[in-house]
């Protein structure tokens, strides 16, 4: 699988990826839009920019090639390093390249300018949602409103024929509640005035909830920039039964890190992560963190 494809697959679920010594693709949820003409509209995405800065390895993009490629760290850290040199080279030959499903990046005055590909989905619940012509809901639009007013027109003439029927009715309807509001009112009074109160009651026993102890062994799901992302994904990890899932706090690049789960040893965290790997998701990678 080429290195383009896992960027692709990894912005998915996260909102940052870095490509070490290279850059990183940083992902912000964006609503639907419409092109710069008005012709069409687009379903919700991710919108991606570039930023050159982010270049230090967090292990992402290595776990996920070790883990699909079934090869060791350095080896898929040495495929990275590879891909970045002819990705480098290309651009000072050609001062410019096309990443598939991302984007293209030019080098203009040692600056880089960063396209994002308008056809790539990287919202998964977006998937199977294509660009609609604007012109067909607009048309849609208009026979909807022709249909409406035929029927409010007549709608009209009915409201004036039963509008003395329905006054009278709500009239009558109105007495009744003042009358069955006062009656209540009075029964709730003499109940009042009935009642005595024991003070001399024990008071319930209250017991408070100590906070459970984690492991430093925590196995992450993925990283986020946004606080509601990392909550949707907590959520999501709860309902399919992982209900230790939480937040591990925040890494060097401020993104927040979210858990399936923390163990007290090495050998169980191991073990709970061959198993998500095989079931649930093949990018998820060990933190070792008090």
């Amino acid at each position: 699988m080429k290195i383009s494809t896992y960027i692709f697959e990894l912005l998915q679920s996260q909102d940052c990826v870095i490509v070490p010594n290279f850059g990183a693709f940083v992902a912000r949820n964006i609503s639907a839009t419409i092109s710069s003409d008005g012709s069409k509209i687009f379903p919700p995405n991710k919108e991606l920019s570039f930023n050159k800065n982010l270049v230090k390895n967090d292990g992402l993009l290595i776990n996920a090639i070790s883990s699909n490629e079934n090869i060791s760290y350095d080896g898929a850290e040495q495929k990275i390093i590879n891909w970045v040199k002819r990705i480098n080279k290309k651009l000072e030959k050609q001062r410019y390249i096309e990443i598939k499903n991302i984007g293209s990046i030019s080098l203009e005055n040692t600056k880089y300018f960063f396209i994002p590909n308008q056809n790539s989905i990287f919202l998964k619940s977006s998937y199977g949602f294509n660009s609609i012509d604007s012109s067909q809901i607009l048309r849609r639009q208009k026979n909807i409103y022709n249909s409406y007013l035929k029927y409010a027109a007549m709608f009209i003439v009915f409201l004036s024929l039963t509008g003395l029927f329905t006054k009278s009715y709500f009239d009558s309807v109105n007495e009744f509640n003042k009358a069955s509001y006062a009656e209540a009112n009075l029964e709730i009074e003499k109940k009042i005035q009935k009642a005595t109160f024991n003070i001399n009651a024990s008071l319930p026993v209250v017991k408070l909830p100590i906070r459970k102890q984690y492991g430093s062994f925590h196995i992450v799901a993925g990283s986020f920039r946004l606080e509601e992302n990392s909550l949707k994904m907590i959520s999501q990890l709860k309902h399919k039964g992982f209900i230790e899932s939480r937040k591990v706090g925040v890494n060097k690049f401020g993104l927040i890190q979210v858990a399936y789960n923390s163990y007290d040893t090495v050998e169980e965290a191991r073990i709970a992560l061959s198993d998500i790997r095989a079931k649930e998701d093949i990018n998820a990678w060990l933190l070792i963190k008090n």
